[in-house]
C-alpha cells in the first residue's frame, strides 16, 4: 500500500513537476509570441502612417513643381503676373502658404502677403546652400511666427534669374492628420531627423513633450550603451527595425522606420511595453489558473490567444482605417478597399462584376464652416454624424463610405446602369435635406465619377481625382450631384493651357483683330466697324472668342487684351489719316473689368493721344448688363469718356432686362440692338414692333442705331423700313481683316 501510495506520489509529483515545467515553457511561449504580435502589428501601422506621410510631402512636391514651372515661363520682375500665380496656387483656404523667392535680388513673394521684408546675408547663404527640392523641417514662418513645415524647390526664372519657391502648412495640421496613437492613447507615433531631433510629434494630452530628442530616452538611465548605439546606427542606415529600452524605470518599445522622401527623417513608434504586454498578461493569468486541468488549459490558453490576437489586430486596424467621429472609413482604409474592390471587378469576382461599373462620389456640405462658426462644433459633429448615417445607407452593403477630413466625405458603390448611380446620389441629397444646420437644411455639393465615364482610370485614387473635378463644377453650377464627363477634364487641361500661354501669345503677336463693317441699310456705304479680337495659336489655328474672352475675364488679361485691340485700331486709323485716306469710326468693346479700375480712362485717353485720332473716331462699347449693374456709377464714366472724345456706344441693347425708361437719361451716342430682337416669338409683328420704337425713340433721343446680327434678305428688308442708321451682320459682312475692312470703305466712298 506504502509502495502504491509512494508510487502514486512519485507520479503525482512527477506529473506536478511537469505541468509546472510545462505551464512555465508555455506561459514564455505565449508571451514572446504575443509580445512578438503585437510589435508586428505597430511596425505594420507605422510603416503604414510613413507611407501616408511620404506620400502626403510627395503630392506637395508635385504641385510645386508646377509651381515652379509656371514661375519659370516668366521673368523674375514680372510682379504682377507672379502675384496672380501665387494667388492662383494659393487659392485654398487650409493655412497653406507658399512662397517665392528671387534669389537674384532677395525679393520673397507670399500668397498671404503679396511682398514680405527681402532675404538677410545670412539667408541669402542658407539658400544658395540648399538642394534642387526636398522637405523642410518645422520652422517658424517669417510673417506669422507660427509653426509650420513644408517642402522647396529650386528653378530659375525665363531670364535665368534663379529662384526659389516653397509651400508650407501649419505644423499642427500635419500633427493632427499623421500622429499615431495607440492602445488607447498610451503610446504615439514620432518624426525624428537624423540627430534623432523630434520634427513632428502628436498634440493629444497624453503624448510624452518633455522631450526634443529620440536620444533624451534611449540614452537615460540602465540603458546599455551598444544597444544605443546599435540603434543610432539603424536609423542613420534608414533601417526598419524595434528596439527595447528603459525610461524613468519603464521599457518602451520603439517601432521604427524611414521616411523615403526626406533627407533622413525617421518615423519612430514609443509605446509601454506593459500596455503591450497587457494581453500577455491575461492569458497568463487564465493559464495559470487552468493549468490543474492541462487538455482543458491548453484549449483555453489557445482559445485566448488566438481571439486576443484578433481583437488585438481589430482594435490596431480600427484606429488606422476607420474616422473615430463617424465610424466611416478613413482615407487610407478608402484608397485600400476601393482598389480591392476594383480588382475583384476585373477578375469577374465582384457581384454583379458581369455589368454595371462602380461609382465614386466626393461630397462637402455648402457652409459648412458656418455651421461650426455660428452654431459650435458640438454641432458641427452632430451634423457630420446624421450625414454619415445617410451616406451609410445609400451605399449599401456593395458599398462603402469614407470620410477624408471635416466636410469632405467619399462614396464607392456598384450600380447596373449609370441613372441607378445618379439616382443614389439624388436620394443622398434629399435625405440631407432633413438635417437642419444653421436654421436650414443641409446643401450638399456632390461629384460622381462612373467608371464607364473614365474608362482610362486605373486605380481608385484617378477615380477621385474626376469625382473631385465633378465637385467643384457642381459648386460652380450649384447642381448636385453633377456627373464626370470627359470633356470637364478636358475643359480644365484647357483652361490651364490657354492661361499658361496667353501672356508669352500677347508678346508673340498670336492675338489680332478683324473689323466687321457697319454699312447704312441700303447697304451702299461702309458707315462704321467694330473691331473684334481672334486668337491665331501656333500648331491649332484660330482660337474662338466665345472660348477665351469669358477665361480672361475672370483672370483679368482682358485689361491688357482691351488695350491691344484700341492701339491696334488706333494704329491702323493714324495710317490711313497719314495717308489722306478716307476713316470712319471704329468701335472697341470694354470689359467690366477697366470699369473697376481709376487708370481706365486715363489709360485710353494716352492711347488715343498717342496717335493723335480724332475725337469721334473711336467708339467705347459698353453692354447693357454692365450698365443696367451699377446705373450712377456708368453713368458717370460715359459722361468722363465722351468728355475725353470718345464715342460712347450701348451694346446689346435689349438682351437683358433694361426698362426703356432707362434709354431717355443714357449719355449715349450710339444705340445696338441686340440681334433677338430679330428673332420670331410666339406673337408675329411683336418684335418688330418693339424694333420700330426703341430704333424712334432712339433717334429722338439723338443717337445712332445700329441693330447687329442681321443675317437674313428678310431682317434687311424690314429694317429699311424703319429710320435705322447702320447694320451689322452677316447679311453684308463677316468680321473681316483690317486690310479688306479699308478696302470695303474705299470702294464704299467713291
Amino acid at each position: 500500500m506504502k509502495t502504491r501510495k509512494a508510487l502514486i506520489s512519485l507520479i503525482v509529483a512527477l506529473v506536478a513537476v511537469l505541468v509546472i515545467v510545462g505551464t512555465l515553457l508555455f506561459t514564455r511561449f505565449v508571451q514572446d509570441s504575443l509580445w512578438d504580435k503585437s510589435v508586428t502589428d505597430v511596425l505594420e501601422v507605422t510603416a503604414q502612417g510613413q507611407h501616408a506621410l511620404d506620400t502626403y510631402f510627395e503630392k506637395d512636391l508635385e504641385t510645386l513643381d508646377l509651381f515652379a514651372s509656371e514661375l519659370s515661363a516668366q521673368r523674375h520682375d514680372d510682379v504682377a503676373r507672379l502675384a496672380e500665380k501665387l494667388a492662383l496656387f494659393g487659392a485654398g483656404e487650409d493655412g497653406t502658404v507658399y512662397v517665392c523667392v528671387d534669389l537674384g535680388t532677395g525679393a520673397v513673394y507670399r500668397t498671404d502677403n503679396s511682398q514680405a521684408a527681402p532675404l538677410t546675408a545670412a539667408q541669402f547663404a542658407a539658400a544658395e546652400g540648399a538642394g534642387d527640392r526636398g522637405v523642410l523641417e518645422p520652422f517658424l514662418d517669417e510673417r506669422t511666427g507660427g509653426s509650420v513645415i513644408g517642402v522647396y524647390a529650386r528653378f530659375s526664372f525665363a531670364d535665368g534669374t534663379p529662384g526659389l519657391v516653397r509651400k508650407a502648412r501649419p505644423l499642427s495640421e500635419v500633427e493632427d492628420r499623421f500622429s499615431l496613437s495607440f492602445y488607447n492613447d498610451s503610446g504615439f507615433s514620432y518624426v525624428v531627423n537624423d540627430d534623432g531631433d523630434v520634427i513632428v510629434r502628436s498634440q493629444h494630452r497624453d503624448s510624452n513633450r518633455t522631450f526634443s530628442s529620440i536620444y533624451d530616452i534611449v540614452g537615460f538611465e540602465g540603458n546599455d550603451q551598444a544597444a544605443v548605439e546599435s540603434f543610432r546606427n539603424a536609423l542613420e542606415r534608414n533601417a526598419r527595425g524595434v528596439a527595447l529600452f528603459s525610461y524613468l524605470g519603464d521599457e518602451y518599445v520603439f517601432c521604427y522606420t524611414p521616411l523615403e522622401g526626406t533627407d533622413g527623417w525617421d518615423v519612430v513608434s514609443i509605446i509601454p511595453n506593459d500596455v503591450i504586454m497587457e494581453q500577455a498578461d491575461a492569458v497568463i493569468n487564465a493559464t495559470l489558473l487552468l493549468c490543474l486541468v492541462i487538455i482543458a488549459g491548453l484549449t483555453v490558453v489557445l482559445v485566448v490567444y488566438w481571439r486576443s490576437s484578433r481583437a488585438h489586430r481589430v482594435e490596431i486596424e480600427r484606429m488606422a482605417y476607420y474616422d473615430s467621429l463617424t465610424g466611416l472609413y478613413s482615407s487610407d482604409k478608402f484608397t485600400l478597399e476601393g482598389d480591392a474592390r476594383l480588382l475583384e471587378r476585373s477578375k469577374g469576382e465582384a457581384p454583379g462584376a458581369k455589368g454595371g461599373g462602380v461609382a465614386v462620389a466626393f461630397i462637402d456640405i455648402d457652409n459648412f464652416k458656418l455651421i461650426n462658426d455660428v452654431e459650435g462644433y458640438a454641432k458641427g459633429d452632430e451634423v457630420l454624424q446624421q450625414l454619415a448615417v445617410i451616406l451609410r445607407c445609400a451605399v449599401g452593403a456593395d458599398g462603402f463610405a469614407a470620410r477624408l477630413s471635416a466636410d469632405h466625405f467619399m462614396l464607392f458603390f456598384p450600380y447596373a446602369r449609370r441613372e441607378d448611380a445618379l439616382r443614389t446620389c439624388d436620394a443622398v441629397v434629399e435625405r440631407a435635406r432633413a438635417v437642419m444646420g444653421n436654421g436650414k437644411p443641409l446643401a450638399l455639393h456632390i461629384g460622381l465619377c462612373c467608371s464607364e465615364d473614365a474608362p482610362e482610370a486605373r486605380d481608385v485614387t484617378e477615380l477621385t481625382d474626376r469625382a473631385r473635378i465633378a465637385q467643384r463644377e457642381s459648386r460652380t453650377r450649384g447642381i448636385a450631384p453633377c456627373a464626370y464627363s470627359q470633356p470637364m477634364r478636358d475643359a480644365l487641361l484647357r483652361r490651364a493651357d490657354l492661361e499658361r500661354t496667353m501672356e508669352a501669345a500677347l508678346e508673340h503677336g498670336e492675338f489680332f483683330y478683324l473689323i466687321q463693317p457697319k454699312y447704312d441699310v441700303a447697304g451702299m456705304r461702309v458707315l462704321g466697324g467694330e473691331a473684334l479680337v481672334r486668337w491665331r495659336r501656333p500648331g491649332e489655328g484660330v482660337v474662338g472668342p466665345d472660348e477665351f474672352i469669358p477665361l480672361f475675364e475672370q483672370n483679368g488679361f482682358i485689361l491688357q487684351l482691351d488695350e491691344f485691340v484700341l492701339e491696334s485700331a488706333c494704329r491702323d486709323v493714324r495710317a490711313r489719316l497719314d495717308a489722306g485716306l478716307p476713316v470712319v469710326p471704329l468701335s472697341v468693346n470694354v470689359s467690366r473689368r477697366h470699369l473697376h479700375r481709376d487708370d481706365f480712362l486715363p489709360s485710353y485717353v494716352s492711347i488715343k493721344e498717342r496717335y493723335g485720332i480724332p475725337d469721334g473716331l473711336c467708339e467705347l462699347e459698353l453692354t447693357e448688363s454692365i450698365v443696367m449693374d451699377d446705373l450712377h456709377g456708368t453713368f458717370e464714366i460715359m459722361e468722363q469718356m465722351r468728355a475725353a472724345g470718345f464715342r460712347c456706344a450701348i451694346d446689346d441693347f435689349g438682351a437683358g432686362y433694361s426698362s426703356l425708361n432707362v434709354l431717355k437719361n443714357l449719355p449715349a451716342d450710339v444705340l445696338k440692338l441686340d440681334r433677338d430682337f430679330l428673332l420670331e416669338g410666339t406673337s408675329p409683328g411683336t418684335e418688330e414692333t418693339v424694333v420700330r420704337t426703341v430704333i424712334t425713340m432712339a433717334k429722338d433721343l439723338r443717337m445712332d442705331t445700329v441693330m447687329e446680327g442681321v443675317e437674313t434678305p428678310k431682317q434687311l428688308a424690314f429694317l429699311r423700313t424703319t429710320p435705322c442708321d447702320m447694320v451689322q451682320g452677316f447679311v453684308f459682312s463677316r468680321p473681316v481683316t483690317p486690310e479688306e475692312f479699308y478696302r470695303l470703305l474705299d470702294t464704299s466712298a467713291q
